[in-house]
């Protein structure tokens, strides 16, 4: 049962840590969206846009350890806590700079609004 239950949580944390990438793509794909033709885009923010390939890839190793957890024959499986750590520590190191990236579009066009 106990080994039931430790899958079962690696599944949520996966599902969690997933849509949660899923989200930090999203906002780097609309933040290049906001930019106006007289000005380019952070170098900040180009160089994030161009690493949302990795915000995909995360989910996809996390799967695969995942699937690794659900099929071992081990009696021992390992526990979800190094999962959880692991995960939520990436997702913080990946979701910070996606935010700056896709906050630095909007200041810029706020900057070039004509003053009332």
């Amino acid at each position: 049962m106990k080994s039931i239950t430790n899958k079962f949580v690696h599944t949520l944390i996966l599902g969690v840590f997933g849509y949660a990438c899923w989200w930090s793509w999203a906002v780097l794909s609309f933040a290049p969206k906001v930019k106006h033709a007289d000005w380019s885009l952070a170098v900040f923010t180009t160089l994030c846009f161009s690493l949302r390939p990795l915000v995909v890839a995360l989910p996809v190793l996390a799967a695969i350890y995942c699937l690794w957890v659900w099929f071992r024959k081990a009696e021992r499986v390992p526990s979800w806590i190094g999962f959880f750590a692991v995960a939520m520590g990436v997702l913080v190191l990946v979701t910070l700079p996606v935010m700056v990236a896709a906050y630095l579009p909007l200041l810029q066009a706020v900057n070039h609004l004509p003053a009332k």
